[in-house]
């Protein structure tokens, strides 16, 4: 079937006859503007070959300006969760992107063109970060850049791991005009994967792809598999309906495609699709047969049609997608409220009703312009529909149906099976609570005196006492393992007592890169914890995702690690060795009690020939119950020494292991929980959420006070035990029953206060004093008396008389 027959109409109705060839997905581009213009827009560029991924080097200046933006476009326009996903650049490159991701917001719908523009402004700068890849994508898609719309979210995929993109992926093939690729796509084990709201688009871009390889009736059976029960309404079912109305009306059965477009009309009350036009439409076609089998009786010929009333069939090139404007909220979107459909970037327009925040890419995937429903010629019907992606992100991940077990099953082997990490899509910004938000009125804290009576006329009746724990305020626990779980092979006393009390989602962080997260939660279970390969988020796995971030699939890196860090570099889509003599394109190097000389040097000569270098972690030093002992750290400054190199750091307190580990968190408020102030609190500071230092490993309570700002945690407490308490009895700020007093670089402590408000008192002081320049970090000195003293001393700090 020739696109270029087929004529396309928007989701008014409004008919736009111009060459199709190069915007294969009916259903237009996502987000599309209904009045059809994105195919005209941003053609100039096509067949420009997009820039390959993990070539450019971090521009710090004026190059690659882009299209202009205008000064009120402000980088803090842009959602916080979206943001936090550009952390791994520095600050100048990272407000730039943040700004050209904020226009592609602003102008997809109006403008596809220049967003496009933008989008490549964006990656031009930060090819490595799976949202501005995602948003590339997305802005290609929308202005009909089908190639380089499939390279982008392809790209996107492999760095996120995001599968709702595979639709949008299929879609971009029908684009190209390669229905087969799309059905092969939705066929394979990845696209049968898809649950709730991706299966449907899913479903709906293969409905779409069989028709246009002629298969109406197998497009007609795999849109039987979803909810089709009339009397439903939203974006979702009204382009359902449209899709299997599309298909009906391909197959030759008109006159249930009248009665499904009727269903989808009805159901569409946001106006997503032309259904009602394509109703008009239909009324007309039968209007203009009436005309012709009159004449053909005036003129005594016999017509068959005209005989039973019945006209012949439309040509299913003529019909037009359901795909409707699918709503694509950004990454979740976590961009700023994007209008219709960005899916990446900064909205700029209203989240849909009940929509998730809004992230920018996840949404994107599945509103498939190319796609829509078997829609066989209305690309635009198909652009995104901002509710619809919207319902997707909120659905509760429906049961999927049963796939077809008539369709032979046929692997996509033009995407990698990559296990992603980080979309940020599902998390956003802690916002600090004061605490006394949480206290309506201080008559909420005045109990009546024990002998008075209740009052009879009831005026307010007292407010329940108000609780204000580590579990009422956050959602998620980010838990270092080494020196806040355990020590080696011993549980860290409290912790396991702790961890079963708490309802609180908790996902185990680590910087030590030697061993798998099956092996990391075995480990776990074995101490006793409440443990699985899920919950365990590794610098092997971040390191890995780096490697695949900025290399072509299929490269080499050597490994200088275990054989499980080895193992999570080949299922990123990266061969490995371990020799330099084999031409390595990067080098990643993680922790191994075997790493010696041998493997040290032949990383050495591989980064010296122009190897890219990812270290997992750069911890000095690694706990243990025998003490510290030699961690990566030590070995990647070896390798510093000799190269001349800095290596692109994954685990803490670097931005990606962080980002990855509140992506599988997937909750608003996280928290960090470590014992290591240079590596999980400074880790907190980079994604900029909270943390608690508990004093169980590495960081003292000396080298707490001597903490520069970006190294200060929110609280403090002596083991997990701490997690019950009051969060601000533990908050880092002065506390009731405690005096400190800075003289000079002496801190003298007094009172008979609660002992877990004494060192976050002390801290609290300590860096005041430190900040306004009147006491030296490295000349302090403690005195205290009574309960202040023993408690002191036994956290091991040194108090002078």
């Amino acid at each position: 079937m020739n696109d270029r027959d087929r004529p396309r109409r928007d989701g008014r109705g409004e008919r736009d006859t111009r060459d199709q060839r190069d915007s294969r997905g009916q259903g237009g581009p996502r987000g599309r503007r209904r009045g059809g213009q994105g195919d005209r827009q941003g053609g100039g560029s096509r067949g420009r070959r997009p820039d390959r991924p993990g070539r450019e080097r971090a521009d710090r200046g004026s190059r690659q300006p882009g299209p202009p933006i205008p000064d009120e476009i402000s980088a803090s326009d842009l959602d916080p969760e979206v943001r936090r996903d550009l952390l791994t650049l520095d600050k100048a490159n990272a407000e730039i992107v943040a700004r050209h991701l904020v226009m592609v917001s602003q102008v997809l719908l109006d403008d596809p063109a220049l967003a496009l523009e933008h989008a490549r402004a964006a990656r031009a700068r930060a090819s490595r970060v799976g949202v501005v890849r995602e948003t590339a994508g997305i802005a290609a898609y929308n202005a009909g850049e089908w190639q380089e719309a499939a390279t982008e979210l392809r790209a996107a995929r492999r760095i996120t791991g995001n599968p709702s993109l595979l639709p949008l992926i299929a879609d971009c093939e029908r684009g190209l005009g390669r229905p087969e690729r799309a059905v092969e796509i939705a066929r394979g084990d990845e696209g049968r994967a898809l649950k709730g709201e991706d299966a449907t688009e899913m479903r709906i871009v293969e409905a779409g792809a069989r028709i246009d390889l002629g298969e109406p009736e197998k497009a007609i059976v795999t849109l039987q598999m979803e909810n089709l029960k009339p009397g439903q309404v939203g974006t979702g079912p009204a382009r359902l309906f449209y899709a299997y109305a599309s298909a009906l009306q391909a197959a030759g059965r008109r006159e249930d495609a009248i009665t499904w477009y009727m269903n989808a009309a009805a159901a569409d009350v946001d106006d997503v699709t032309d259904a009602e036009f394509r109703l008009t439409e239909l009324a007309h076609d039968d209007e203009q047969s009436e005309e012709e089998s009159s004449a053909d009786s005036v003129r005594g010929g016999v017509d068959e049609a005209a005989a039973t009333g019945i006209p012949a069939p439309e040509d299913p090139a003529t019909t037009t997608s359901p795909r409707a404007e699918s709503e694509t909220v950004p990454v979740q979107s976590k961009t700023s409220d994007v209008p219709a459909p960005a899916p990446v970037v900064p909205d700029a327009g209203a989240p849909e009703p009940n929509a998730p925040e809004p992230r920018v890419p996840e949404s994107s995937a599945p509103e498939t312009k190319a796609a829509d429903a078997g829609a066989a010629d209305t690309p635009e019907t198909r652009s995104v529909a901002p509710e619809q992606d919207d319902e997707r992100s909120q659905a509760s991940d429906p049961e999927p149906a049963e796939p077809e077990a008539a369709e032979p099953e046929a692997a996509d082997e033009s995407i990698a099976p990559l296990e992603g990490t980080a979309d940020l899509s599902a998390t956003s910004s802690y916002v600090e609570q004061d605490a006394t938000d949480l206290i309506e009125s201080a008559d909420d804290l005045v109990a009546p005196p024990a002998d008075a009576e209740p009052e009879k006329s009831a005026t307010v009746p007292a407010a329940p006492a108000r609780r204000n724990t580590f579990a009422d305020r956050y959602d998620a626990l980010l838990l270092d393992l080494d020196g806040t779980v355990f020590a080696g092979h011993q549980a860290i006393p409290n912790a396991k007592e702790t961890l079963e009390g708490l309802d609180t989602a908790r996902f185990f962080v680590t910087n030590n890169a030697s061993r798998r997260p099956s092996e990391v939660a075995a480990h776990l279970r074995d101490l006793g914890f409440e443990a699985s390969a899920e919950m365990v988020v590794t610098s092997a796995q971040t390191g890995a995702r780096l490697l695949a971030e900025h290399l072509p699939a299929g490269s080499r890196a050597l490994v200088v690690g275990t054989d499980g860090l080895a193992q999570e570099v080949r299922e990123a889509g990266i061969a490995v060795t371990r020799s330099a003599d084999d031409g390595p394109a990067a080098v990643i190097q993680g922790h191994s009690p075997d790493t010696g000389w041998a493997q040290l040097s032949e990383a050495a000569l591989a980064i010296r020939a122009g190897a890219l270098w990812v270290a997992t972690n750069v911890d000095a030093t690694l706990p243990s119950e025998r003490g510290l002992l030699v961690g990566n750290g030590s070995m990647v400054a070896a390798l510093r020494n000799a190269t001349g190199k800095e290596p692109l750091v994954a685990g803490k307190p670097a931005a990606p292991l962080m980002a990855d580990a509140i992506a599988r968190a997937g909750g608003s408020a996280p928290l960090v929980v470590g014992d290591r102030l240079d590596t999980d609190i400074e880790g907190g500071h980079s994604v900029g959420i909270e943390s608690v230092l508990v004093l169980t490993g590495v960081s003292t309570v000396t080298d707490l006070l001597a903490a520069p700002p970006e190294q200060r945690p929110t609280y403090v407490v002596d083991d997990l035990a701490g997690l019950f308490e009051d969060v601000d009895a533990v908050r880092v700020a002065p506390q009731p029953g405690w005096s400190v007093t800075v003289d000079g670089s002496t801190v003298t402590v007094a009172g008979d206060g609660d002992e877990i408000g004494l060192v976050p008192a002390l801290a609290s002081a300590t860096w005041k004093a430190i900040d306004n320049g009147t006491a030296d970090p490295e000349e302090l000195r403690i005195r205290a008396e009574g309960e202040a003293r023993a408690k002191l001393a036994s956290l091991g700090v040194a108090v002078v008389d």
